[in-house]
Order: C-alpha cells, then structure tokens, then sequence
C-alpha cells in the first residue's frame, strides 16, 4: 500500500464536501494541526448544525457554502489538498442498529442513490488539487455504491484508488462503513 503524504510546509487545504455535522471535518482537524478546512452541504440546518458543533469543539477557522453537488453551480474556486465525500446513499450499513429500516427499502432505491453519488463524485473530483486526495465514505454495504462505485470514480475522473475497504462494523456492534481513498497523480 502507497504511502499518504500531505504537506507538512503549509496548511492543508480540506474541502468536507458532503459534511453534515463535521464529524469527518473534526476527526481531519485532529489528525492535521496545519490546515484550511472548507465545508459543505445541500442542508441549511445541517449547516447550523455543523457551526454549533465546530462551537462546542473550539473550531473557529472554516468555511462554509450550501451545495448542490450533483450540478456544477456553486463549486468552490479553489483546489484542495484533502476532499472528504461522506455522500448520500442508502444507509444498509447502519441497519444493525435500525432494523426497521429494512421493511421501508426497495432494492430500486440503490440506483437513485448511485446516480446521485456520481454526480457529486465527478463534480467533488475537478476540486482534488495536483498530487491531492479524494476520501469516498458510504455507510452502505450495497457493491453498486461501494466497490463499483470505486471503479467508476477511477475510471471517470482518472483519479488512483489507493486502497479501500468494507469495515464491517455489525459484530462489534457498530455501523459497518466503506472507505476508498483515490489520488491524483502529478
């Protein structure tokens, strides 16, 4: 597995893309002290959420936008060195916790979910700066929005996937999750 490697001579430009409540924002604020952190969702309460929560942590120093990341209005200007993309999807890896959730789905559902994931992937994946990194996030455990998912992210943004991984969260009693981290390459 390659090695990931951000700047340690300047701050480190993170874009949360798809933040919700800033828990992916908090946990990169705590592992890189240096840093720039912009954030954004399509939710304006989720947003004054998110300030409350940056309040009670201390985190004064942000950005943040409302974003409809399946368009290409309102992308930020700049690249960045780090984006975070927690995106919407079915929630199946959550289901441990929330059975009932099982009777409300319909596996049609899963298509919907994907189409909106690639759009906010290919519109998330112009902003990963030269030499940059794109962190994809579900909470599902469905191959369409997570290992076909990352097939088509490398294949429609050229971006490298250096490594991903299904962390199945049910036998200790937790949220399963999937993780792929991409670069893009000088």
């Amino acid at each position: 597995m390659r090695t990931i490697k951000l700047s340690a001579d300047r701050p480190v430009r993170i874009w949360d893309c798809c933040a919700a409540s800033g828990g992916k924002s908090i946990m990169a604020i705590d592992i890189l002290n240096n840093h720039l952190i912009t954030v954004s969702d399509i939710r304006e309460s989720i947003l004054a959420n998110l300030a409350k929560r940056f309040q009670a942590a201390g985190i004064t120093r942000y950005h943040s936008f409302l974003a409809d990341l399946t368009g290409k209005e309102n992308l930020p200007d700049e690249q960045f060195d780090l984006v975070i993309a927690d995106v919407p999807c079915t929630g199946s890896g959550t289901w441990g916790r929330t059975p009932e959730q099982l009777v409300y789905f319909a596996q049609t559902e899963i298509s919907g979910y994907v189409d909106r994931q690639q759009k906010i992937m290919v519109n998330a994946a112009k902003k990963v700066a030269s030499a940059g990194y794109l962190l994809y996030i579900t909470c599902s455990v469905f191959k369409k929005e997570n290992e076909e998912m990352a097939a088509y992210i490398q294949k429609e943004t050229g971006l490298e996937l250096i490594t991903s991984q299904l962390l199945r969260g049910y036998a200790e009693k937790a949220d399963s999750m999937y993780a792929a981290m991409f670069r893009r390459n000088l």
